[in-house]
């Protein structure tokens, strides 16, 4: 019983950080608009928080940012059926909860999930608790094994 209340804390935790995120601002720092000049600023078209990027952008700002981060959100079974070498798995559902996990905030983030919408949850997260280079890949079939 006391797992089911935290389990539908989190669940209304996550979907009021959705509807909050959706009408905030997207603040990327110019060091990384500047990385990468073909960025789509998703915010710009669709209210979305996140930068939003392709598999071969994620890649290549990757494995050229040594301070990068994969943030695979996802959860512990789809990461152990498979996932990206080097990511950092922190479930969507225990973003806020392990923060901690992620204690550069100006390090570069690229968010990623299964189909896009976890990773879209999760930029919000970030950018709603001062994350500034928060980068939104969506799904993992996106990365160009």
């Amino acid at each position: 019983m006391h797992s089911a209340v935290i389990a539908f804390c989190l669940v209304m935790l996550v979907c009021i950080c959705l509807l909050v995120g959706c009408s905030a601002s997207t603040f990327v720092s110019d060091a990384v608009i500047d990385s990468a000049d073909e960025y789509e600023t998703e915010a710009e078209d669709s209210g979305s928080v996140a930068v939003s990027i392709s598999g071969a952008q994620a890649r290549e700002i990757y494995e050229s940012d040594d301070g990068a981060i994969l943030l695979d959100v996802r959860n512990q079974d789809e990461f152990d059926e498979f996932h990206i070498a080097g990511s950092v798995l922190i479930p969507v559902d225990e973003l806020e909860l392990r923060l901690s996990d992620l204690p550069d905030k100006n390090a570069i983030i690229i968010v990623f999930c299964k189909g896009g919408r976890r990773s879209d949850i999760a930029a919000g997260i970030l950018i709603e608790n001062g994350y500034i280079n928060v980068l939104d890949m969506g799904a993992i079939d996106e990365w160009e094994f």
